[in-house]
């Protein structure tokens, strides 16, 4: 089943607990009439409904949009030891080692910055933070989260060639996808 049928199958599982939430407030309200329990019964579904409406917004946003959520679709055989700048053409420009670490800030230096991956230096330094992303090594696997940036933070997953908006919570990258901090390419290798 391809990634975009999940999330449809998703969404109209969220649309139906959605209902069936509603109808069990009003079966609580107008049939058992337990006053006693209905407060709680109240209180779990309706945070259980808000839940997945939160979570069905953030379905229906777009690709663009889209949050990645960490999961085990590739194996960990395929492992990041490098992260590599990129040129306009693709061809590399400057890499850093990534093997033994377990977090790398990544930003342009200025007074007093601590960072792992300067990225002072690139042609599109003027739309990058200070501090703009980190890269994180957990459970065997490398994420990419942006720390609040002004021009955001994507991701070209290789395995289905498509651009993502890291958004609010970390998002899990392999071998093979492309960073974009603001304008400026990074391959991970």
């Amino acid at each position: 089943m391809g990634q975009e049928a999940k999330k449809r199958v998703k969404q109209i599982i969220d649309v139906l607990i959605i209902f069936c939430g509603i109808f069990l407030i009003y079966y609580v309200l107008k049939v058992i009439r337990t006053w006693r329990i209905t407060p709680v019964f109240l209180a779990v579904i309706i945070i259980v409904l808000a839940w997945i409406l939160f979570d069905l917004f953030f379905l229906c946003n777009g690709k663009s949009e889209e949050i990645l959520s960490p999961g085990p679709e590739v194996p960990l055989t395929q492992g990041i030891q490098k992260l590599i700048l990129l040129d306009e053409d693709g061809k590399p420009v400057r890499s850093w080692d990534l093997q033994g670490k377990v977090s790398q800030i990544i930003g342009k230096a200025g007074q007093d910055q601590e960072l792992d991956i300067d990225l002072s230096d690139c042609e599109y330094s003027s739309f990058i933070d200070f501090q703009h992303a980190v890269l994180n090594f957990c459970l065997d696997q490398w994420y990419v989260e942006d720390l609040g940036s002004q021009n955001g933070v994507k991701v070209r997953k290789v395995e289905d060639g498509e651009c993502y908006r890291v958004i609010h919570r970390p998002c899990k990258v392999v071998a093979g996808d492309i960073l974009y901090i603001a304008n400026t390419k990074l391959l991970l290798t």
